[in-house]
């Protein structure tokens, strides 16, 4: 992403339309959305299109993406199964409950946190536990994995999140964290454009070390970190719908599909699942 004296400009393509600034830090790896502290941003969440809160209605393509996250699911609960045996799981940023559901199906003990009304409502009717914020959860609670699927870049205090989590989490806990790689191939190639930086929903934009600089500081050990292959397709599909382009979905997956080969090289894939240990590097039984 080429930052001009540090700024660059992107535009709300799923609410409201408006222009807003994007501020690059380059002491910490990653760059902020520039929003007045009086903006009410759940008003930029009420949008049919919103995904994660939606539950049905959906449109051809948003069927595909369906599918893939069902599969998606798959990989993420092998990643957590191969970190750590135990079975208490907290996904925060839930959503309506999918992730929740399935991990709660293959025999974890699942809680979540939404903040959202309608997508917490939606996922308490499927039986699911899920609190509003951490301040709901009871201080005798801990957990051996936190999960955060695309949600670290939504949080208007990162770094005071964190350090809730860790409070939080069992002396062998993990913490796992997803977000679109700002120092990815598809990134660079539409620049402001690019649908990932869903400007203001999106507060942070991260580079690799940027997710390196907050968690380290919060003292968390990086364990080691996995590609979302399917990410660098389903971004480049929006980023060219963004831009009008004739053929969205053909120009975004051959797009998706070289960016996803220059990450073979580079590691630097549209978005990456990281794993973190608390307080030492996690070492098995």
């Amino acid at each position: 992403m080429n930052f001009k004296n540090n700024f660059i400009e992107a535009k709300d393509h799923l609410v409201s339309g408006e222009i807003f600034k994007i501020k690059w830090d380059p002491t910490k790896g990653r760059a902020a959305t520039q929003v007045k502290p009086s903006l009410d941003l759940s008003a930029y969440y009420n949008s049919q299109d919103y995904t994660s809160h939606k539950e049905s209605d959906f449109s051809f393509i948003e069927k595909i993406y369906v599918f893939v996250q069902n599969r998606m699911f798959r990989y993420k609960a092998s990643i957590v199964k191969q970190t750590t045996r135990d079975k208490t799981l907290l996904d925060f940023g839930s959503g309506i409950g999918a992730f929740c559901s399935f991990m709660q199906e293959q025999g974890y003990n699942v809680s979540g946190i939404e903040p959202m009304n309608r997508p917490r409502t939606i996922a308490k009717e499927k039986g699911l536990n899920v609190f509003q914020s951490l301040k709901k959860i009871p201080k005798t609670v801990h957990y051996d994995i936190i999960t955060l699927w695309h949600v670290l870049e939504h949080l208007p205090k990162p770094e005071k999140t964190i350090n809730k989590l860790a409070k939080l989490l069992h002396t062998k806990g993990v913490i796992i964290v997803a977000v679109p790689n700002l120092s990815s191939y598809d990134s660079d190639f539409y620049g402001q454009k690019w649908a990932a930086l869903d400007v203001p929903r999106h507060l942070w934009h991260f580079t690799s070390r940027g997710v390196l600089n907050l968690m380290q500081s919060e003292g968390f050990f990086l364990k080691e970190t996995h590609p979302l292959w399917f990410d660098a397709l389903y971004i480049s599909y929006l980023s060219e719908k963004h831009s009008g382009s004739y053929f969205p979905f053909l120009r975004g997956v051959i797009i998706g599909l070289l960016s996803n080969f220059k990450a073979l090289f580079t590691g630097e894939y549209s978005s990456l699942i990281y794993v973190f240990s608390k307080s030492e590097p996690y070492q098995e039984d």
